[in-house]
């Protein structure tokens, strides 16, 4: 295996010094919540400190990837999608048929409106 550490010197020194990096502070805190939490110095084990947060790291997903999976993230693109069709297609058919997409129009209100009342939790 070839060793390509002195390729990285300056992005291992600039993480070592905590700069430029959130990797740094990630681990800071971990090490830090795990030193408090032992019950003295000699109980604290670095080793074991240190499996534990490349466990969680290993399979916690990344930031952009939990903003992705989110229920919100999927609403809006969900929203953006059918803002943009509606923008390209209401105008179009609503010169030709104007009552007719008003009562659509005002039919999918209506029934997006009854959905959310549907799910909306009851209160007593």
């Amino acid at each position: 295996m070839q060793d390509f550490a002195h390729l990285f010197s300056d992005s291992v020194a600039a993480w070592l010094r905590g700069r430029g990096d959130a990797r740094f502070l990630r681990y800071e805190r971990h090490y830090r919540a795990e030193r408090s939490a032992a019950k003295d110095a000699t109980s604290f084990d670095l080793e074991k400190s240190n499996e534990v947060y490349a466990a969680r790291c290993r399979h916690s997903g990344g930031r952009l990837a939990l903003v992705v999976q989110s229920k919100a993230f999927r609403h809006l693109v969900v929203f953006l999608t059918m803002v943009w069709a509606g923008s390209l297609l209401i105008p179009i058919i609503g010169a030709s048929q104007p009552v007719p997409v008003a009562i659509m129009l005002v039919a999918s209100f209506g029934a997006l409106r009854i959905k959310r009342w549907r799910e909306r939790p009851r209160r007593r």
